[in-house]
C-alpha cells in the first residue's frame, strides 16, 4: 500500500505486506506474476478475479473514486502446469495482482508512476486495461512508455520487460481485423511516441476488445453477483477467449537465464521498493543492479538450507538410527546419502551464471567439510575410545597378568605365546580403521617395549633375543601406521571421486535447465545460449583443475608415504639381518 506523509519534507512511502511476504517466500516453483493495471472503473478487479476462474475474491467498488488502494495478491498464488517446447511437464506458480487504477481523482502523480513501474518490473505478464475508445483522456500511463530508459535500466540479456496485453473495455464498434493494428494506429493519433516505445520496448504484444457486458446498470454495480448466463454472450465469448490466450503465452518471471522463485521473488520486491522510497518521484531502477543483489542473495540462502539439511541428517543418522563408533565405510555411505540431498536442495535453488555457481558450489563444498570435518571427528574419537578398550581389556588378560609375581612367565616363549594371543584377540575383536591400527601400533611402541625389559631384568630375555624383538615390533609398528595412512588416503580419495562425480551430474542438470530456461526467452536468445556454454566450458575446466590439483598432492603424499615405508623395511631388514649374525656369532 502507498502511506502518504503530509508532513513538510516528507513524501509519500510504499509499504509492504509482511503476510503477503510470507506467503510468497515459500513458494518453491518457477513464478508467473500476471499485473493487472489501467484506468480506474473500467473493471480491472473484475477481469483479475476471472483469471482465477471466479467473480468474486478482489473488492469490486461501485463508487466513482474506485475502490482498490495500492497492489493485492489473492492468496495463495495457484498451481499451474504446463508444457515446455521440448515436450518437458513443469509447475509454475502464478500470481495475479490486482492494482490501484491509474488516475484515480485526487491520486498522487508520483504515486501513480511508481505504480506503474513497479507492477511492470514485478510482471511476467503486464495486462493494461483501457477504454475501448482511445483519447487523450483515457490513455493513463501509456504515456510512460515513451522512454522507459528513464525509469527501468534493462538487463542487456534475457528477457526483463513483461508480455504486454492490453484490453480495450466497452468496445461496442464494429470489430476491426486486427485489434493490434487498431490500437496502434488509434494511439498513434493521441501520442506517436507512445506507439514507438511500445514496439521498441516489447517485441510482441497481444491486443483484446471487449464488448460492454450487456447487463443492466444496477448489475454492473454488483458483477461479482453475476452469473455467467446474465452476461452478453460475446462478451463473455471474448473474455474466454483472452484469458485462453493470456494462459496459452504465460512467461515466467526471469533473473536472466534462471527461474525466479518465491525468495528471489521476495528480496527483488524489497529491494525494488527501498529503491523507490528513497526519493520522491520515480528515479532509475538499475535492473542488472538488483539482479546482483539477488544472485548472491539466494546463494547464500541455498547454501544455509543446503548445510542445514546435511547437519539435520547427519545429526539424526549418527545419534539417532545408529550408534556410534561406525565403520568408515558406512560412514562414508551416510555422508554421501547425506551431501546429495544437501546438494538436491542447492542445485534446486541456487541461480546466476555458471561462473558464479562454480563460485558458490566452491563455498558450499567448503562449509560442508567444515561440518564432516567435525562428525568424521566425533566417529574417530568415538573408534580410538572403543577399540582402546578392547586393547586394554586383552593386555590386561593375556599379557598383564603374566608380568605379576605371583602369575610371571615362565619363560620367553610363553612371554612370546602371550603377545601372540593378545594381537590375535584385538584382531578379531577390534573395529577395523586406521584408529584400530593406530591403537596396536602404540601399544608396539610403549607397553611392549616395558614388557620386554621387564622380562630381561627378571633373566627371562638375553640381550640378543631383545633386539630381535625390538626390531620386529619397531617393523610391525611402522607397517600398521603405514596401513594407517593409507586407509585414510584411500578414503580421501574415494570422497572426492565421489564429490565430482556428484557435481558434474547436478552441474549438467543445471545446465540443461539454463539452456531451456533461455530457449523459453524472446531477448538476444542466441548470445545469451552462447555465453552459457562458454561460462560452462570456463566453470568446469576451473573446477577440475582445483579437483585434479588436489587428486595430484594426496597421490604425492601416497607416493612419499610408500617411499618412506620402503626404505625404513630395508634399513630395518639390514638391521635384523645384522642382529641376527651377531646374535649367531655369540652362540
Amino acid at each position: 500500500q502507498y502511506v502518504e506523509d503530509n508532513s513538510e519534507n516528507g513524501f509519500g512511502k510504499i509499504v509492504l505486506n509482511p503476510v503477503a511476504l510470507n506467503i510468497l517466500q515459500t513458494i518453491q516453483e518457477p513464478l508467473a506474476i500476471i499485473s493487472v493495471v489501467g484506468s480506474y472503473r473500467r473493471g480491472k478487479s473484475w477481469f483479475a478475479n476471472v483469471l482465477h476462474g471466479r467473480h468474486d475474491g478482489f473488492d469490486l467498488g461501485a463508487k466513482v473514486e474506485g475502490c482498490t488502494r495500492g497492489i493485492y495478491m489473492w492468496s495463495l498464488p495457484f498451481m499451474l502446469e504446463s508444457e515446455q517446447p521440448d515436450g518437458k511437464i513443469i509447475q509454475k506458480r502464478v500470481i495475479v495482482l490486482d492494482s490501484e487504477g491509474i488516475e484515480v481523482p485526487k491520486q498522487d502523480q508520483n504515486w501513480a508512476t511508481k505504480l506503474f513501474i513497479l507492477c511492470l518490473a514485478l510482471s511476467s505478464t503486464f495486462i493494461y486495461n483501457i477504454s475501448g475508445i482511445i483519447g487523450k483522456s483515457n490513455i493513463g500511463k501509456l504515456c510512460l512508455m515513451t522512454d522507459l530508459n528513464k525509469f527501468i535500466q534493462e538487463p542487456e540479456e534475457g528477457d526483463f520487460l513483461p508480455r504486454l496485453v492490453i484490453l480495450l473495455r466497452d468496445f461496442n464498434l464494429e470489430s476491426p481485423e486486427s485489434f493490434k493494428d487498431y490500437f496502434l494506429e488509434k494511439l498513434n493519433d493521441v501520442s506517436p511516441e507512445a506507439v514507438k516505445g511500445i514496439k521498441k520496448f516489447f517485441d510482441d504484444f497481444d491486443v483484446y476488445g471487449f464488448p460492454h457486458p450487456g447487463c443492466k446498470r444496477k448489475m454492473l454495480q454488483h458483477m461479482e453477483d453475476a452469473v455467467t448466463d446474465e452476461l452478453d454472450e460475446d462478451f463473455v465469448d471474448e473474455v474466454e477467449n483472452a484469458v485462453k490466450s493470456i494462459y496459452s503465452q504465460l512467461s515466467l518471471k526471469y533473473i536472466g537465464s534462471s527461474t525466479m522463485k518465491g525468495s528471489a521473488f521476495v528480496k527483488f520486491l524489497n529491494d525494488i521498493v527501498e529503491h523507490m522510497n528513497k526519493s520522491e518521484t520515480s528515479s532509475l531502477l538499475s535492473i542488472p543492479s538488483e539482479y546482483e543483489s539477488i544472485i548472491q542473495f539466494v546463494a547464500q540462502e541455498a547454501i544455509k538450507e543446503a548445510l542445514g539439511i546435511y547437519q539435520e541428517q547427519m545429526d539424526h543418522l549418527l545419534n539417532e538410527e545408529v550408534k556410534l563408533p561406525i565403520l568408515w565405510d558406512e560412514f562414508t555411505e551416510i555422508h554421501n546419502n547425506c551431501i546429495s540431498e544437501a546438494n538436491k536442495i542447492f542445485f534446486e535453488k541456487v541461480i546466476g551464471s555458471p561462473t558464479q555457481m562454480e563460485n558458490f558450489v566452491e563455498e558450499l563444498n567448503e562449509e560442508i567439510f567444515k561440518f564432516k570435518g567435525e562428525f568424521t571427528k566425533r566417529n574417530s574419537d568415538e573408534l580410538t575410545a572403543y577399540n582402546e578398550n578392547i586393547a586394554k581389556d586383552y593386555w590386561e588378560r593375556y599379557v598383564k597378568i603374566g608380568l605379576n609375581q605371583e602369575t610371571l612367565f615362565e619363560s620367553n616363549d610363553e612371554f612370546q605365546e602371550a603377545l601372540k594371543a593378545f594381537e590375535l584377540a584385538y584382531e578379531k575383536s577390534m573395529m577395523k580403521s586406521p584408529e584400530g591400527d593406530k591403537i596396536i601400533a602404540s601399544y608396539m611402541q610403549n607397553q611392549y617395549p616395558t614388557a620386554i625389559e621387564y622380562m630381561t631384568q627378571l633373566g627371562r630375555m638375553n640381550a640378543e633375543l631383545v633386539k630381535v624383538m625390538k626390531a620386529k615390533e619397531e617393523a610391525e609398528t611402522f607397517r600398521l601406521e603405514a596401513s594407517a595412512r593409507e586407509e585414510e588416503f584411500r578414503r580421501k580419495i574415494e570422497a572426492q571421486k565421489y564429490e565430482r562425480e556428484e557435481n558434474e551430474r547436478n552441474f549438467k542438470t543445471k545446465m540443461e535447465e539454463l539452456q531451456a530456461n533461455i530457449d523459453q526467452q524472446n531477448k538476444s536468445h542466441e548470445e545469451m545460449k552462447e555465453r552459457l556454454i562458454k561460462e560452462r566450458d570456463i566453470a568446469t575446466e576451473k573446477y577440475n583443475q582445483k579437483l585434479e590439483q588436489l587428486h595430484n598432492e594426496m597421490l604425492e603424499q601416497q607416493r612419499l608415504n610408500e617411499e618412506d615405508k620402503r626404505k625404513l623395511l630395508e634399513q630395518q631388514q639390514t638391521n635384523f639381518e645384522q642382529i641376527q649374525r651377531e646374535t649367531e656369532e655369540a652362540n
